[in-house]
């Protein structure tokens, strides 16, 4: 599961990227996006019966607000970036790169999540290919 949760979640990203791409320049985005919730949600209710775990009482502890946020400023972000000519190719990247360096120092602080030399050359390997790609040919 540990590799099949990336393989999953890389997939749906790719999906994504290449759905809100395509939307109609001309549809209102906040509407847009109540219809793909709507679409979700009743994916998500139905998927509820293959998911053998948890429970499937209401609850909404805080976290969910927050992800719900999240979610309303990811897609709201990437629709536009699009409709203003951002690369399908780039934006996804670049907002990755300024999130993990936006994540990184409360991971370390308030999860204690440890940073290895190795971690380190990956993200100035991952800064230096973003430098490359956002650079203006």
């Amino acid at each position: 599961m540990y590799y099949l949760a990336i393989i999953i979640a890389a997939a749906g990203t790719f999906i994504y990227h290449l759905s809100m791409k395509k939307l109609p320049q001309g549809l209102n985005p906040l509407f847009s996006l109540a219809i793909v919730y709507f679409m979700a949600f009743a994916l998500c209710l139905s998927g509820m019966m293959l998911w053998p775990t948890g429970s499937k009482q209401l609850q909404a502890p805080w976290s969910m607000l927050g992800i719900a946020l999240g979610i309303i400023g990811i897609e709201l972000g990437f629709l536009l970036a699009y409709r203003t000519g951002w690369h399908v190719g780039y934006a996804g990247i670049t907002v990755n790169a300024i999130s993990v360096l936006l994540l990184l120092p409360i991971a370390i602080l308030f999860f204690k999540q440890g940073l290895t030399f190795e971690k380190i050359f990956g993200i100035v390997l991952c800064l230096a290919g973003l430098f490359f790609l956002m650079r203006p040919s």
